[in-house]
Parts: structure tokens; C-alpha cells; sequence
């Protein structure tokens, strides 16, 4: 008969798979797409300072300065408040949400990305941004999300 409890792989390949660590097979994963891709495909992505494949802080992405902002939810709201440097730098700044998370654009510079994953799934409309005393204030309403859908069964005659 056919030898099941090897089939398709090798003690060796068990020993080997309990050794590794998550940061080996992310680095493996990594490079093995990065060979793969077509090289017109890597040089459209220039104008990112990061590429898509590297991991990144869930605060900040292409740059170093940490971001002082404070995330919070109340029943309905979700309150994100950012401390700015200067007044100038409320000209600049550009704030877009997805359901999930926050993006502040041209914070530090022109042309940098920060990103704040947010505790719950918040509506698509509805935002309102305030500046006072030098910190923005986003309010977003929080959407209900039952995460479930009751199925009726019937039997079958």
C-alpha cells in the first residue's frame, strides 16, 4: 500500500519546517517574490520610498520621525489626535480613511506616509477634521458591524 505517514514529506523536512523562525520564511518569501517580479514592475514603483515587499511600522511608513498622535473610541466615535509642529504645517497636510485605517500625508515632509490602524471599522462618510491649539482632531463615526448573518435551515423532502 502507499506509505501515508511519509507521503510528501521526509522526517527531515519535519525537523527542518520546527527549526525555522517566522522571520526566516518572511525573509525566504520575500526574496522569492522579489525574483520573480518583472523588472518593468519594480522600476513603476520608484516613486514609493518603500518598497512593497519590505515590512513596515503600522505608525509610520517612509520615514523615521515617530508621529505623537493618540487614538481612541467611544460608542459611536472613533477620536484620533495629532499634535502639529507649526501652523504652516496645517497647509500641507492631507488625512484619508478606509474602514480600518487612518493615512496622514506631507506630516513631516512633502511627500511622506503615515498610517494608524484604528481599534474598529468606522463608516466611509462623516468625518470631521478640527485644528485648535495646534492639535487636529479627526472624529469618525464607528460603523456596526455584526461580523455574522443568521442562515435559515430547511429540510430537505
Amino acid at each position: 500500500m502507499f506509505p501515508w505517514g511519509k507521503f510528501p514529506f521526509n522526517d527531515d523536512f519535519k525537523k527542518m519546517t520546527e527549526q525555522m523562525k517566522p522571520d526566516d520564511i518572511q525573509s525566504y518569501v520575500n526574496d522569492m517574490i522579489k525574483k520573480y517580479i518583472p523588472s518593468q514592475w519594480e522600476n513603476s514603483a520608484e516613486n514609493e520610498k518603500t518598497s512593497p515587499f519590505t515590512s513596515t511600522s503600522s505608525e509610520q511608513t517612509g520615514n523615521h520621525e515617530k508621529l505623537d498622535a493618540a487614538v481612541f473610541e467611544t460608542f459611536d466615535f472613533v477620536f484620533i489626535r495629532i499634535k502639529l509642529q507649526n501652523e504652516e504645517q496645517q497647509k500641507h497636510l492631507k488625512f484619508f480613511h478606509t474602514s480600518n485605517q487612518a493615512i496622514i500625508e506631507n506630516f513631516f515632509q512633502m511627500g511622506d506616509r503615515h498610517t494608524i490602524t484604528l481599534p474598529c471599522i468606522v463608516k466611509r462618510k462623516g468625518a470631521t477634521a478640527l485644528v485648535k491649539d495646534l492639535i487636529l482632531e479627526v472624529k469618525i463615526p464607528k460603523s456596526v458591524d455584526l461580523q455574522y448573518t443568521e442562515v435559515d435551515i430547511s429540510e430537505k423532502l
